[in-house]
């Protein structure tokens, strides 16, 4: 019985990390920004 409510806490455990998801793994999937974008390098001036 012990062993049971083990396992269902193991499962329901997963299935809500799966239903609200991971913030740190929802960061990799975003896709890529469309558009024109600020540049934020700095570009070298030549003869410096």
């Amino acid at each position: 019985m012990i062993r049971l409510l083990a396992q269902f806490g193991r499962w329901f455990g997963g299935s809500l990390a799966h239903a609200f998801g991971n913030p740190r793994e929802e960061q990799q999937h975003l896709p890529p920004a469309i558009g024109v974008q600020p540049y934020t390098g700095e570009t070298p001036r030549p003869g410096r």
